[in-house]
């Protein structure tokens, strides 16, 4: 070899060698100079500690200038760098206010200032050290090519190289290209931060950083060709670049022809062959087994996802930087440094951070519009981190830019946001987007006190930026809380990510605008519980059949659906892909046309995105199938979506199902339920059969037992206070309900399972498959109410049609009477009618408070209705005379009135709704049933009073009900044997045919029965026997596709085409609404629902209801010809789908009867009478108005106060504070934003308003005691409210009411005497009113009787009767 040329630089005297005491010296001096802020390892930690900690990969820069520092060469290294970083300084050009044209006066200090800056810097040091510990001089910079490498001390040889122990490949995106690994190396080992790290690591690419962007749509990142240096690639590019039409202002003037174009948001430059015969296109070989996801995070030099990642740069980030390339070499500007393409070819060993590619433009459309046939681009594989699909080539410009307008649905905080905790980064792009924000306007850098939610929102509403946006609502503390827990949830719930697409009707820009939704908790799901909550994302679309996408054509829906189920989606720093889908509740949006209001309905659906891949992500460990459980939100592994449902329906053992059904089954592990026992493989019984009738059909269809211990067990995990008789759950692949084994008297722990509980093979290995996870259970019982379907079948089978009718309107009128009587007698009462709203509230509110454990409140009174209004009447209000409160009444009457108008549910005091569960001791005889109450089931109206039915028959239905049959008579007998199985209807197992499938197909695993035993009702009805269901598919109106899942088997990449297969299904349109609402008209206009059309019509919709699972097509089409062979026209909407009667004479059928006869009628009169009982309500309270009158008492009178020189101090707080609360009602009026944004953004002005710093009065700091600040009762606080409620209760009482709240409850209650009782917030949840203490009090105020006695205790059971003493 020959001898390396001298140094042209000095080297470090030989001399005794440096202590580590002066390297941090050095290191220090030299970090500062530059600002680099270079982070260190912190001493002592283990290198496992050391790469959990997220600035791990900076370590390397302090790692390798120690090295070089004990050879001698940091002189040299701080010679270059200087050098280099004066020249890149000279082109941070400062745009003041980016004003076009203004060129600002250059600083000399080559210090960074912004982020961008530091990394143009930290790419100079990463290429100077490249150079100095390179043995390969040709890979070396126009400067440093002269540097000998001899000076470092000793020659290369063998040995050498082989002691050489390369750097984790982590640190490294792209290999130099020029270096192999029989290269020898001068760099110590000591270079490797980690020692123990093994040879085979991931690339950056891999685990590292995803730079917060999108990818480019795949197929245009092509492969460059190997160029002799960045020029060439620079004329390359520009070359390709000649058909763009607009370029972007210049910030340099004076730019030659031969310099890069900047680019813009909406373009991106990439590097493209001249001739596609020139073009290497790196094919990535796809994994060939469902499973095998982890395959493809095998070690590399970051070639398999290159492609998708490598030009993931901020907008913003790449303009800069395309400064920085252009105009010229320099020192080090033409080496830092060739194309990470070109990089990524060789697999060899890098030393340094991967430097960022030049920046990528899209070719324009020409390029790719020239032949129909397939272009080799297709053949790029985007690099997917489960092995995808390639992509389909572009077939167009209008193709082009729609895949454009899809890459720019996801927008990317910037990079100084990076390390912020995944909850900040959410928050801040959800404000960023409600408000308009663009992204890289975001210049301010995260602080780690944002993690309080407050001081992140008022450090982001202070800024410019957003000035005069209205926010959105606030994240929940406890989901906030929560959220910032490295396990992502809390004790029992979990932090559901939800975001929400909607269509951009605007030409240009995103094809979708993205909203996401307050970070909220929820019970876990199974894959959420495994892998952790924050890696799961509820993404909701438009369906593809929406209206909103017709303009898109069919090649465009489907572009839109391929991009949904094979693109990776770059957001938040993760990789996520997409798993699964169902349909979402319907979106309904209504026009502001005050003359003719138009509600439209926007169907939607709901795909579930998993995060495969992201900047905190690790590797998967080599003996590993999956990432291990309990990982915490930054300590990750990488795992693809295939491996994620491998593991959840373990495919291998379950090839031989359809691919729709299977897919089908995903929604199990996504069920949210409760997660409770865990029970030993040796305690699970697998059943061979299930319990069949003499034609073999299966009796206990969905059902199975279980223990009385594992019953117990499950009670006490879930807080119950009694053992419900039956549990709807999940356990492993099993679903269903499992109710007690009556005969079991041990305290084993056992379960089953029975075939058709079972929905694929399951090992039940791991713990979370074994968890016993309950969705419901079954709970005590009450009136319920005659749902709308029914009534026409009530009808159809009644002996006495006129007299069915008859009643059921009586029981309409009767309950709709005797509810609003109550709560006209309650509104005269703050105690009865505080008990009166107790009993008519959702059941929701509870399961509010237990969540928050609290009342839930939203600025200054609680969330929900009823606790507002519970929450005013405890401070004293009263509902006939506070007229805020009496209009909270009345919009509740009229809620629950509107609501029984549309739905016309007619409450039945002796009926109830109960689980079905089966008699498997078979002692129920065919058409017999058992019902059994847990506590004494009374009707007031009727007298009825029992805790059993029996020797009685009742009517059973199950919703929905189409077929005549679907309502069955049978009889009620009470069985001491079946006696512990209270709150649900025990069905037979004797007979042909079981009883729930026959109503209208039904089965045990959860559904639940209408029942009813009111005799002028049952003993009016007759059943109808079972119909003659056509044969639909032999008429060839439906068919069903059933390809399984081992015909995919030849597929490349199974996992994505079994997916694509069930997307495409699951996103055609589903017309069982559709049918519905068609069968409903169709059987008005006929008067009858048992004639063959009808019945072909119920069957039709029984089919689809089970359209996904089983594969059925059914479709537009399909549809079209069988409305013809129905009817020749359409039949009209019914005529209780109105609002009036427009029928001519009495209405005849008996919904039009229940609607127009009895119910309108008996609720405009029942209003009226309501609503005079509160017209004497008031909005002013004098009790209110004390506290501000008390301190107006300190201010001199009008005339002396004009004619003084000087305000006093009280007159100057008072004025000054009149003006602030004058400012916040403006805000109240001009808001424009949703209700609780609205609440939340006004109450924080409110809460902001602060005495007048003109005024130093020790009285008026003491109205500001630091805790009574903070609980918000502070002397200051009740000044604020009492004087904002004497200036704005007339004008505005909404605004008065919603911000302070609080504050005038308070006032309230220390105005009514005597002291009042303070509660802490989870102790007033858990209070409610005592309705026995209501009605004695009651019956004193009225000089009533009243002796409604306790239990009988010990004491009184021993003490003798007065005529035995």
């Amino acid at each position: 070899m020959a001898p390396r040329p001298e140094s042209a630089y000095p080297l470090t005297p030989s001399k005794s060698r440096p202590s580590v005491k002066d390297f941090e010296i050095w290191f220090l001096e030299f970090s500062n100079t530059y600002n680099l802020s270079i982070d260190r390892p912190p001493p002592g930690l283990s290198p496992e500690e050391r790469r959990s900690l997220p600035n791990y990969s900076e370590f390397i820069y302090y790692e390798l200038l120690k090295v070089q520092y004990f050879k001698g060469t940091h002189t040299l290294i701080r010679d270059l760098f200087d050098r280099g970083a004066r020249e890149i300084h000279s082109k941070w050009v400062k745009k003041p206010q980016s004003e076009p044209g203004v060129t600002p006066f250059l600083t000399q200090l080559p210090k960074t200032i912004t982020p961008l800056e530091r990394d143009h810097l930290i790419r100079l040091l990463r290429a100077i050290l490249e150079d100095v510990c390179s043995p390969d001089v040709s890979s070396r910079s126009s400067v440093s090519i002269s540097i000998s490498h001899g000076a470092h001390g000793e020659p290369s040889t063998p040995t050498r190289s082989r002691r050489f122990k390369r750097h984790s490949d982590e640190w490294h995106g792209s290999p130099t290209s020029k270096r192999t690994r029989s290269v020898t190396s001068e760099v110590e080992t000591e270079c490797d931060p980690d020692d123990d790290r093994p040879a085979s690591v991931l690339s950056v690419l891999d685990r590292g950083r995803v730079y917060t962007a999108s990818p480019m749509p795949s197929e245009v990142l092509v492969q460059a060709p190997r160029l002799g240096g960045s020029r060439a690639v620079h004329d390359l590019a520009r070359s390709t670049a000649t058909d763009r039409t607009s370029i972007v202002s210049q910030v340099f003037s004076g730019r030659d022809d031969d310099e890069l174009p900047l680019t813009t948001q909406e373009t991106q430059m990439t590097a493209i062959a001249s001739n596609q015969e020139s073009m290497k296109l790196p094919v990535l070989q796809p994994t060939g087994a469902f499973g095998s996801d982890s395959d493809s995070f095998a070690p590399s030099s970051s070639t398999e996802r290159a492609l998708h990642i490598s030009f993931n740069q901020h907008e913003q980030h790449q303009r800069d930087e395309r400064e920085y390339f252009k105009n010229g070499s320099t020192i080090y500007s033409d080496d830092t440094r060739l194309s990470e393409q070109e990089d990524a070819t060789q697999p060899n060993t890098p030393s340094l951070p991967p430097s960022p590619s030049p920046p990528a433009l899209p070719p324009p459309a020409s390029f790719f519009a020239a032949p129909p046939a397939l272009s080799p681009i297709k053949e790029v594989v985007k690099g997917k981190v489960d092995g995808a699909n390639p992509p389909v080539s572009y077939g167009g410009s209008q193709n082009f830019d729609l895949e454009q307008r899809l890459y720019r649905v996801w927008p990317h905080l910037p990079a100084q946001y990076d390390r912020a905790p995944f909850a900040v980064r959410w928050e801040i792009l959800r404000i960023a987007l409600h408000c308009g924000i663009q992204m890289e306007d975001l210049r301010i850098d995260y602080d780690p006190s944002w993690t309080d939610q407050l001081i992140m929102w008022r450090r982001l509403q202070a800024l410019p930026l957003f000035q005069g946006k209205n926010f959105p609502e606030r994240s929940p503390p406890n989901a906030w809380t929560a959220a910032l827990n490295d396990e992502f949830k809390n004790a029992n719930q979990v932090v559901v990510l939800t975001a929400s697409l909607s269509t951009n009707t605007s030409k240009t820009g995103p094809l979708f605008t993205l909203r996401l939704s307050p970070l909220r908790l929820d019970l876990p799901h199974r894959l959420s519980r495994r892998f952790g909550s924050d890696r799961f994302l509820e993404l909701i679309v438009p369906s593809m059949n929406s209206q909103d996408l017709k303009f898109l054509g069919d090649s465009g829906i489907e572009s839109v659906q391929r991009w949904l189920v094979n693109e990776s989606h770059v957001f938040l720093g993760r990789i996520w892909t997409s798993f699964f889908l169902k349909p979402a509740l319907p979106k309904k949006i209504t026009n502001d046309n005050a003359f003719v209001p138009q509600t439209k309905t926007i169907y939607q659906e709901r795909i579930y995105l998993f995060a495969e891949d992201g900047n905190e992500f690790h590797r998967l460990g080599s003996e590993d199938l999956w990432s291990l459980k309990g990982e915490s939100v930054g300590m990750h592994t990488q795992m693809g979506r295939g491996s994620l449902i491998d593991w959840l329906l373990q495919v291998p053992n379950n090839q031989s199902q359809s691919v729709l059904k299977l897919f089908s089954r995903i929604a199990l592990g996504l069920s949210r339920t409760h997660p409770t026992v865990v029970v030993p493989l040796e305690q699970i019984r697998h059943r061979p059969v299930d319990v069949l009738s003499p034609t073999g059909k299966v009796m206990n269809d969905g059902i199975a037992l279980m223990s009385r211990g594992l019953a117990r067990a499950i009670k006490t995990s879930m807080g119950l206070s009694d053992t419900p008789a039956c549990f709807q759950g999940r356990f492993g692949s099993a679903k269903g309900v499992w109710i007690q084994d009556v005969t079991d008297t041990s305290d084993e722990i056992w379960i089953e399972t029975m075939p058709s509980q079972r929905k694929w093979n399951c090992d039940y290995v791991e713990d979370d498959h074994r968890t016993f996870e309950v969705r419901n259970s079954a709970r005590e019982l009450k009136s319920a109410n005659l749902n709308l379907q029914l009534l026409p079948i009530l009808e159809d089978r009644a002996i006495n049609p006129g007299l069915m009718k008859s009643r059921i309107g009586k029981f309409l009128r009767d309950s709709l009477k005797r509810d609003l009587d109550d709560q006209k007698a309650a509104m005269g009462d703050p105690l009865q009618f505080r008990t009166w709203v107790q009993e008519n509230s959702s059941t929701t509110r509870r399961q509010d408070r237990i969540k928050s454990k609290q009342v839930p409140f939203t600025a200054g009174l609680p969330t929900s209705r009823e606790d507002i209004m519970a929450f005013l009447m405890d401070s004293g209000f009263a509902p006939t005379e506070l007229k805020f409160l009496s209009e909270m009444a009345w919009k509740m009457r009229m809620d629950k009135c509107n609501e029984l108008k549309e739905r016309l549910n007619v409450k039945v005091g002796r009926s109830t709704y109960a689980y079905m569960v089966v008699d498997f001791l078979g002692i129920l005889e065919e058409d017999e049933i058992h019902l059994g109450f847990s506590s004494k089931f009374a009707d007031e109206h009727s007298g009825f009073s029992e805790t059993y039915l029996h020797g009685m028959d009742v009517l059973v239905a199950r919703l929905p009900a189409h077929y005549p049959s679907d309502i069955q008579r049978v009889k009620a007998v009470f069985k001491p044997e079946l006696g512990s199985l209270k709150d649900v209807i025990v069905f037979p197992t004797k007979g042909n045919i079981p009883l729930a499938d026959k109503l209208s197909g039904g089965d045990y695993d959860g559904d639940i029965a209408w029942v009813c035993w009111e005799p002028t009702i049952v003993e009016n009805f007759r059943n109808a026997e079972l119909p003659d269901v056509p044969d639909l598919f032999q008429q060839g109106v439906i068919r069903k596709e059933n390809v399984s899942y081992l015909e995919l088997a030849g597929t490349s990449d199974i996992t994505s085409e079994f997916l694509a297969r069930a997307f495409d299904f699951n996103l055609q349109h589903n017309l069982l609404g559709m049918c519905t609402n068609y069968k409903e008209k169709f059987c008005y206009a006929q008067n009858s629902v048992r004639n063959d059309s009808a019945i072909l019509l119920s069957t039709l919709i029984s089919h689809l209801v089970d359209r996904a699972k089983q594969g059925i097509v059914f479709t537009d089409q399909d549809w079209a010809k069988l409305r013809k062979r129905l009817s020749r026209v359409d039949p009209p909407d019914p005529r209780y789908k109105k609002e009036v009667w427009s029928g001519n004479g009495e209405p005849t059928h008996i919904i039009d009867y229940v609607k127009f006869k009895i119910g309108n009628p008996t609720v405009e009169m029942e209003l009226r009478d309501f609503s005079e009982s509160i017209s004497h309500a008031e909005n002013f309270d004098k009790d209110l108005v004390v506290f501000c009158q008390h301190y107006e008492k300190f201010l001199r009178p009008h005339k002396e106060r004009k004619e003084a020189l000087k305000k006093s101090a009280w007159e100057a707080v008072l004025d000054e504070l009149k003006k602030d609360i004058d400012s916040v009602a403006r805000e109240w009026r001009t808001y424009r934003g949703e209700w609780e944004a609205k609440l939340t953004h006004v109450h924080d002005k409110w809460q902001a308003i602060m005495p007048t710093s003109s005024v130093n009065s020790k009285t008026i700091r003491a109205f500001l005691q630091e805790d009574q600040v903070n609980a918000g009762i502070s002397n200051w606080d009740l000044l604020k409210a009492s004087y904002c409620f004497n200036m704005y209760y007339r004008i505005s009482p909404s605004f008065v009411w919603y911000t302070m709240g609080r504050q005038l409850a308070y006032l309230k209650a220390i105005s009514k005497g005597g002291i009042p009782v303070l509660m802490i917030p989870i102790m007033y949840a858990a209070s409610r009113p005592d309705s026995k203490f209501t009605r004695a009090i009651a019956a004193m105020s009225e000089e009533r009787m009243y002796a409604e006695g306790e239990a009988i205790n010990e004491e009184e059971a021993s003490n003798l009767p007065d005529d035995e003493i």
